[in-house]
């Protein structure tokens, strides 16, 4: 197959031509004017004279011939040093590329297709490859590849174009194609050029894609991802819809992918066809008048575009909601009501209890600033435990406030690392205290299902007060593991600390308790009500065990989130 020319080709062709141009014009020109000059010699001239003219006319053009070689040469020496260069610059290139390389003829048939630095020596085998046009090589969605052939013709460049390959062992593989269009010397199109990246064992791409699908399938109501496609700017057709709109429907997920969309609404009674419609612009299609009491569902209708392998798709989203049920307003009703005990309870914490305090705590201050020189070392003390009291109420406050917003907080179900959580609330408290020797070990693959930002904050609670309790150790010691018991998981945060009497276990979770003094450990008392209250809400229980001056372990379950595989 030709190629075009390599940049050093270019570098190399327009002087070549003009020097090589220039010496014949010199030499043409050399050889007229010694013709003039022996036709004027012969007209009357001695024959000495000319003799002598015709050898100094020899030898000039002799030495003008010598320079002319000498240059020519230097000159092409030259250039095949910048081509040289220039080859050994694209070589060293491509080998450094981490994904593979390809080029394209004017007609988009591969010409060049190089695996990787590293590569396998079965990967170097691609002459059955060459010679091909790049979408047989590389397959992709038809619609997509024709909107894409579109957009080679106009010669646009294009990225993260999904294609699959075919391999020798009969496996299909996933490529990102990369491409720009190339051009020769004189400026004509000449075909492509660009990288393909391997995907298929793109862990994180695929933990992507699954993790999108799940939350789609989890969702009560129908989603459905539709797509126009170029050739027919009035349809949509279908790409992706979840569990619930394919049970709606009464077929798998993928036996519905391609279908047209309003076609497919239109065979559920229940789904209000002609909002859906009117919404895309499209003709609303016969079906038969619903039965009688059915309750139309609610429809949303998003439409989107995005660049995908150098080419504008137009998208649409379509939520279908079930309607809402008595019982499902009895329910928001409830929580309503709720929610507004609970501002109320909010208002008169933060504003009346404060109340009282603000005024102790501001005349306590005047008090000190005005009377405190006059005042002798005893009664000064008495005001800065005045200031300080009223300093840890303001505190238990602010904690009886977040603990009681978190029963109004919904709770958002989705996957959470735990490992990496308490990895980085280890660290944060490392970076408070740089100076404690702490041996601290945190499981690997500790994940569930729950709410990333409450389990956050139980982490917080436990894994501080096991940092907490174990401060007057010479060296600290925290585990956070986790072992099946029973067909599920039981987290433990154990510590080498204080520890407690297992007499008044049962006053650990409630709030404001303490079972050590202030004077010894800094606290609210909130924090341990704050953990249980958060672990029950995600269907668990939290429990511990201890000794004296031996260390505490503390328990916990997340529900059905936390299973044992």
């Amino acid at each position: 197959m030709p190629r075009a020319p390599a940049p050093a080709d270019a570098v190399r062709g327009k002087p070549a031509r003009f020097v090589a141009g220039v010496g014949a014009t010199v030499a043409i020109a050399w050889f007229c004017v010694s013709l003039a000059g022996a036709a004027w010699l012969d007209a009357g001239s001695p024959a000495a004279f000319r003799a002598g003219w015709l050898l100094l006319a020899l030898a000039s053009g002799l030495l003008l011939m010598l320079g002319m070689a000498w240059w020519f040469a230097g000159r092409l020496q030259a250039l095949e040093t910048q081509r040289r260069q220039a080859l050994a610059r694209e070589h060293g290139l491509q080998q450094l590329l981490s994904d593979w390389y390809w080029e394209t003829d004017e007609r988009h048939r591969l010409t060049l297709l190089l695996p990787p630095r590293g590569a396998p020596a079965a990967d170097w085998q691609v002459g059955d490859r060459l010679g091909r046009a790049l979408w047989e090589v590389y397959d992709s969605d038809p619609q997509l590849w024709h909107g894409h052939r579109q957009a080679l013709d106009a010669l646009r460049g294009f990225e993260a174009l999904p294609a699959w390959r075919g391999e020798a062992d009969g496996r299909t593989t996933l490529w990102l194609l990369h491409g720009v269009p190339r051009f020769d010397a004189e400026g004509r199109f000449a075909g492509y050029q660009g990288t393909a990246r391997d995907v298929t064992d793109d862990g994180e791409l695929r933990f992507s894609r699954r993790i999108g699908q799940q939350l789609l399938d989890a969702l009560p109501s129908a989603v459905i991802v539709a797509e126009s496609p170029a050739a027919a700017p009035g349809r949509c057709v279908i790409r992706h819809c979840n569990e619930t709109a394919a049970r709606r429907l009464g077929e798998p997920a993928a036996k519905l992918v391609g279908r047209e969309l309003t076609g497919e609404l239109a065979r559920v009674a229940e789904w209000p066809l002609a909002a859906v419609c009117e919404a895309l612009g499209a003709p609303v299609p016969p079906r038969d008048a619903p039965p009688a009491g059915t309750r139309p569902w609610q429809a949303r209708v998003d439409r989107f575009t995005f660049e995908h392998g150098g080419l504008q798709r137009h998208t649409v989203l379509v939520l279908l909601t079930p309607p809402v049920t008595p019982t499902d307003e009895a329910v928001q009703l409830e929580r309503q009501a709720a929610a507004r005990e609970l501002e109320s309870f909010s208002y008169t914490v933060s504003h009346d209890l404060r109340a009282p305090i603000r005024v102790v705590e501001g005349f306590t201050k005047i008090l000190k600033e005005d009377y405190g020189r006059v005042l002798d070392r005893i009664g000064n003390d008495h005001l800065d435990r005045v200031l300080g009291a009223t300093a840890r109420m303001n505190r238990m406050i602010d904690a009886l406030l977040a603990l009681s917003q978190l029963s109004a907080k919904p709770v958002q179900q989705q996957p959470v690392n735990l490992t990496q959580l308490a990895t980085y609330i280890v660290d944060d408290l490392r970076r408070q205290s740089p100076e404690r020797q702490a041996d601290i070990h945190i499981q690997d693959g500790m994940t569930t299902e729950g709410d990333p930002t409450l389990l956050r904050i139980a982490l917080e609670n436990l894994l501080g007060n096991a940092w907490k309790y174990s401060s007057k150790r010479e060296r600290t010691q925290i585990e956070f593991a986790c072992e099946a018991q029973g067909g599920r998981l039981v987290y433990r945060v154990r510590d080498n600390g204080a520890g407690f009497d297992m007499r008044f276990a049962d006053r650990l979770f409630g709030v404001f308790q303490r079972l050590h003094s202030a004077n010894d450990f800094q606290g609210t008392g909130i924090g341990l009500a704050t953990v249980q209250r958060i672990v029950r809400r995600h269907g668990g229980q939290i429990w511990a065990e201890s000794e004296v001056d031996q260390g505490a372990t503390f328990y916990f379950t997340l529900g059905d989130g936390s299973r044992a595989a």
